[in-house]
Formats: C-alpha cells, structure tokens, sequence
C-alpha cells in the first residue's frame, strides 16, 4: 500500500516518514487493531523503540508471549 500525504500538512508539522509511521503504529496499537510485533513491523523500529513510544504516550505495555505450538495441549 502507498500512503499519500499532503505535504503542506507534513512541512506543518515538521512531521518524516519515521514520525508517521510510528504515530501509526502506536494508535492502531492502542486501537487494538495490531499486536505488538506488527506495530513494530509497521513502525520499523525494535520493540525497546515502540515500547518508548508508547510509554510516551501515556500507554501501558501488554506484551503477551508467544505461543509455541508446543506449549498447546490439546485433550487426546
């Protein structure tokens, strides 16, 4: 997908491709609407960075483990 946007609003707020893309990240994550590990895909940037991020902006951290197929019993 390729996001436009208007430059006149990105020269206003002195915003970079970083700045959006973490911005994204944050809020769809906030929204519920991505997990931790794709707010970071999309943000590309470690999950230290993202978790900053959202600690900045007054977020709090649910990082869930992942996981493994073998940690998931299943009754036989």
């Amino acid at each position: 997908m390729k996001l436009t946007l208007p430059d006149d609003i990105v020269a206003r707020g002195e915003l970079s491709e970083y700045d959006v893309r973490l911005a994204l990240a944050v809020q769809l994550y906030a929204d519920n609407r991505l997990d931790h590990a794709d707010a970071c895909r999309l943000a590309d940037v470690p999950p230290a960075t993202l978790n900053a991020a959202l600690l900045a902006a007054g977020l709090s951290l649910q990082q869930s483990p992942t996981l493994r197929l073998s940690d998931h019993h299943t009754a036989v």
